[in-house]
């Protein structure tokens, strides 16, 4: 069982470094925090919940905290902005004690380093289940902020990475039997990579029409920036990156080898569009940041998803993604 004043009295200790841009951090009832003036303000927020976004028994505290932040500041490189600053909340279960906490802690030192944000304050509370809540601020310049809607028809749809190893993972450390080899897909699992760098590329040099972090599957983050906005999508299906490790390992657990690929989720790709006549420039940036972009389909007028398969049989998509509170 985890002291909450001792706990508080650990978490100030080891955050008491700030930037010149917070003027008070942890410790007051708020944080007061500066931006520049001339850039808006990005806030995301994102919720790890045990048994419903992590298995305490597949992850350690200092990974769950990494995890954490990664997932949340995702959402700020989704929008081309930076992340600058996050707020934690913790809500302990009584299988949680001190060195749990202690745990956590270090992930989320470490964390703060790679992603080069300021933990400012947070909130500790009992709770049923551990969970932990990520409030993210960055900072955007008005004119290269990049949101979901945006895309036209005929613009092309690009992703990064290789998508559905994440998912795969997680089956992999469902099953009770270790897979030698199969480190990678359950290390995309365990530390998701945001892809910060690439976000803010694409808007600095203004090429993605429109964008967005595959965090609850393909087929359900490309309607966000599709039917939702009132235009459609083609999607090749063979084109979809799938890793060599995932084509390794996917017939060992699903039937159909494109599903964890198009409806798995928490791969934290970045999903885009951009017009056609800019992908020399996009090919560049893939060779600058030494990030994989594919082309995997375009944007249509109509506001649906066709799913086209050089073979002609995949025409039927049953579950599109992860989707919150569907029975």
């Amino acid at each position: 069982m985890i002291d909450e004043l001792s706990a508080l009295r650990s978490i100030e200790e080891r955050f008491h470094k700030i930037s010149k841009d917070v003027e008070l951090g942890i410790g007051d009832d708020a944080a007061a925090v500066r931006f520049d003036s001339g850039k808006l303000v990005l806030s995301t927020t994102d919720t790890q919940v045990e048994d419903v976004h992590f298995v305490k028994s597949f992850i350690t505290p200092a990974q769950l905290a990494r995890k954490a932040v990664a997932v949340s500041v995702s959402d700020i490189g989704a929008m081309g902005g930076v992340p600058r600053f996050i707020l934690a909340s913790v809500g302990f279960s009584k299988g949680e004690d001190e060195g749990y906490l202690d745990g956590l802690i270090s992930g989320f030192l470490s964390s703060l380093e790679e992603f080069k944000v300021e933990l400012i304050g947070g909130n500790l509370s009992s709770s049923n289940k551990l969970f932990l809540d990520i409030t993210v601020l960055g900072e955007v310049e008005p004119d290269l902020m990049v949101r979901r809607a945006g895309a036209k028809p005929g613009d092309l749809l690009y992703v990064s990475g290789t998508l559905g190893d994440s998912a795969l993972g997680l089956k992999i450390l469902q099953d009770e039997e270790p897979k030698q080899g199969a480190e990678l897909l359950t290390n995309r699992h365990i530390n998701p990579l945001p892809r910060l760098a690439l976000g803010r590329e694409l808007a600095l040099e203004q090429l993605a029409t429109s964008m967005i972090d595959v965090s609850d599957g393909l087929l359900l983050d490309l309607e966000r920036i599709t039917v939702q906005q009132d235009i459609g999508a083609k999607l090749e299906l063979e084109k979809v990156p799938r890793s060599k490790e995932y084509n390794d390992f996917v017939e060992q657990y699903y039937e159909d080898i494109y599903k964890p690929a198009i409806s798995g989720g928490e791969d934290y790709e970045l999903l885009f569009t951009a017009d056609e006549s800019r992908k020399g420039e996009i090919q560049a940036i893939s060779e600058k940041l030494e990030i994989q972009i594919t082309e995997i389909g375009s944007i249509t007028e109509l506001a649906s998803l066709d799913v086209n398969s050089v073979s002609g049989e995949y025409k039927t998509i049953n579950e599109r993604g992860f989707v919150h509170f569907n029975n």
